[in-house]
């Protein structure tokens, strides 16, 4: 919905003739309303009217905002004159540097800050989307009567006439006003009666309680400081210090893998080729491990209409994250998950019960969530981004339980081969949990950690239990990188919400064995989180780590794997030959062919976290043998700090069986040419 607001002194509106085939009713010749009238001019768009009760709500809280705003206005330009004559007094006194600053003055009397009335008035020209539905016409009547039950005089003109009128805009500060409603269908807010317990290893539930300023206290027995600042990122606030850089910017833009791009909008990234490499693989990794689970693969539009309305029911459930995309007549939302074309698509198939368990696995590329400007932080909060995403209808919730437990366990061994560390927490309906606790405490006592358990009254929009791995970064926040949940309804045909409204969903179904219609489950299961998160937990992770273990990325997903430095160049054909030796096994290996020092050579090593960094002496060279720093990454430091272990004098075959056993079971890919030699080695960072 678009609206055009007008703060008019008497308004006049004639009535001329009919303009559609089915106008309102329009009794009267004209319309006259006098004194101070704001007057609103209504475009109702296409995605409007799937709720018309909805969006004439959201109509009037706004029309009654900018009438607040109007009549506070004043008031406002009170205060802010009050801080001038502070401010000049200040500067008279001595005590302030500078000139002495004008206060404000109303272009208008103060008595004319104020609305008597409002016209709400249909406006098609407002949008170029007009909803063509014949419900469209109840809108602007439904605003009406609502400022009225609010105390607000308020009258309509009626739809499908034309009509003559005649305004006279004030022009004061706020006579002209705009605003951009997008329906909203918000869940009923649960997170104030959430109650939160510590699950111990032992299965043993630990109440969290608050103070009178709802400060988390600390159980006395939880002593692990970095499970202490999970606990208070997730319970206490959620704000992240802007005056200080997330600490993975520097080591992304340094290592060049990714970086901010100025030219588009803000929280859509630039790769550069070590970090498309890194991307690739993930890409890859997580494809292989899904399909071998029994995924099958699908690619859905990136784009989709607000038309059909099974997915207006659930984009209306985000519409500030949205990104809008014109196209001639047409608009579209780029997608903000792969849930409403799939689940549109799942509600066109001829499922059969021999499918189920069926689980749909699509590589997002990419997503897109308009995040507000202050949300975006790096890599962990973006706009567009990449997406692995997997949904699984199950026959009922018997196997979406079995399913979920297997599921658990993927999400954890994808998470241990890429080398993350995260923390658990499990979010469920009272009723769920009580209901299936054993198995929740099962599956919690198989963790590291003790997880946090939140528990509503009530559920919470679609599923009755969530489950998440979330990542702490350096600076003590975490976020949420896996999840899991268990999804009751989606399929649905219909759902009534907590207000009451009966809302169409996907309407997904199959005829089981006994002849019956039902309707499955569906996990929504995020195996590993976005791959940029991915990236931003790995370095975050290692930073906040990096005095007590060795920072770095595992072998297979190192952009750089093995690193090769020479003596002197008498040793570097060498080290070419074993280049391509390395290389042409699709192991990623560089020469760093500098004119430099070893002890400078060595020292770069450790600062890209090269995992295998070769040393070719003429020692080396005479017994054509290698010698190895290994890179000791992901464990404590050795002896005297030491990042690294030394293999000595050993065969380039020893260096593949380290490499393979690295590497095993994960996939391969290329390094580019210009990377594999520091003289040709492509920078893009001045």
């Amino acid at each position: 919905m678009k609206i055009l607001l007008i703060h008019s002194k008497n308004v006049e509106v004639t009535k001329n003739k009919e303009a559609t085939s089915n106008p309102q009713e329009f009794a009267e010749d004209y319309i006259k309303m006098e004194g101070l009238i704001l007057v609103c001019y209504i475009s109702v768009e296409d995605q409007d009217t799937y709720d018309t009760d909805l969006i004439a709500k959201q109509g009037a809280e706004e029309i009654e905002s900018a009438i607040l705003q109007i009549t506070g206005f004043p008031e406002q330009v009170r205060q802010k004159n009050e801080e001038i004559r502070n401010i000049n007094l200040k500067i008279e006194k001595g005590e302030l540097k500078g000139k002495p600053r004008k206060s404000i003055e109303l272009i208008k009397e103060r008595d004319e800050y104020r609305v008597d009335k409002v016209l709400v008035y249909p406006w098609a020209h407002l949008s170029k989307f007009l909803s063509n539905e014949a419900n469209a016409m109840e809108v602007c009547p439904k605003i009406a009567n609502l400022l009225e039950e609010k105390g607000i005089e308020a009258k309509f003109s009626p739809f499908g006439w034309y009509k003559s009128f005649k305004i006279s805009c004030l022009g004061h500060e706020l006579a002209e006003m705009y605003r951009d409603v997008k329906l909203a269908i918000k869940p009923e807010e649960e997170l104030k009666n959430s109650v939160f317990k510590i699950i111990t290893l032992s299965g043993k539930e630990i109440d969290l309680n608050f103070d009178e300023n709802r400060k988390l206290i600390l159980p006395k027995e939880i002593k692990d400081e970095n499970y202490v600042a999970f606990l208070k990122s997730e319970l206490g606030s959620r704000i992240v210090d802007k005056a200080i850089e997330p600490a993975h910017i520097k080591v992304m833009k340094e290592f060049e893998l990714v970086d901010f791009d100025p030219s588009t909008d803000a929280g859509n990234l630039r790769w550069f080729p070590k970090g498309v490499v890194m991307k690739n693989l993930m890409k890859n990794f997580i494809e292989d491990r899904l399909i071998d689970f029994g995924a099958i693969l699908v690619d859905t539009p990136v784009m989709y209409t607000v038309k059909n309305k099974k997915l207006t029911a659930q984009t209306a459930r985000f519409p500030a994250r949205s990104y809008w995309v014109e196209s001639g007549k047409d608009r579209y939302l780029l997608r903000y998950a792969n849930d409403f074309l799939l689940f549109d698509l799942f509600s066109q198939m001829n499922l059969k019960p021999q499918y189920l368990p069926l689980r749909a696995y699509e590589y997002e590329q990419y997503a897109f969530r308009r995040e507000q400007e202050g949300e975006l932080s790096g890599l962990r909060r973006l706009r567009g981004f990449t997406m692995p995403d997997m949904h699984t209808m199950c026959k009922d919730l018997e196997s979406s339980i079995d399913e979920f437990k297997k599921q658990y366990e993927l999400i954890k061994n994808l998470e241990n081969d890429l080398g993350v560390k995260s923390y658990v927490i499990f979010r469920a309906t009272r009723d769920f949990y009580k209901e299936n606790k054993d198995w929740i405490i099962n599956l919690i006592k198989s963790e590291k950690h003790p997880t946090l358990l939140e528990l509503w009254d009530n559920r919470y929009y679609y599923y009755v239990l969530k489950f998440e791995r979330n990542v702490l970064s350096a600076q003590g926040k975490s976020a949420t990188l896996a999840t899991n949940q268990i999804d009751v309804e989606s399929s649905l045909e219909y759902m009534r919400d907590t207000d009451g409204v009966e809302r169409q969903k996907y309407n997904i179904s199959f005829t089981d064995t006994d002849g019956q219609i039902k309707h499955p489950i569906i996990l929504h299961n995020s195996p590993t989180g976005a791959i940029e998160r991915i990236l931003w937990g790995l370095i975050e992770s290692a930073i906040r780590n990096k005095n007590t273990i060795v920072p770095g990325f595992k072998t297979w997903l190192s952009p750089i794997q093995v690193r090769i430095i020479t003596v002197s160049d008498d040793q570097n054909e060498y080290a070419e030959s074993i280049l391509d030796v390395i290389n042409g096994e699709q192991f990623r290996a560089d020469f760093d062919n500098r004119e430099e020092t070893v002890g400078k050579k060595i020292r770069q090593s450790e600062i890209d976290w090269i995992p295998y960094t070769l040393i070719l002496g003429k020692r080396e060279q005479d017994n054509q043998t290698i010698s190895v720093r290994k890179r000791l990454i992901g464990e404590p430091y050795g002896p005297k700090k030491q990042t690294s272990r030394q293999i000595n004098d050993i065969k380039l075959d020893n260096l593949f069986e380290m490499l393979e056993d690295d590497t095993r079971n994960f996939p391969r890919y290329k390094l580019p040419k210009p990377f594999r030699r520091f003289s040709t080695r492509i920078f893009f960072r001045k």
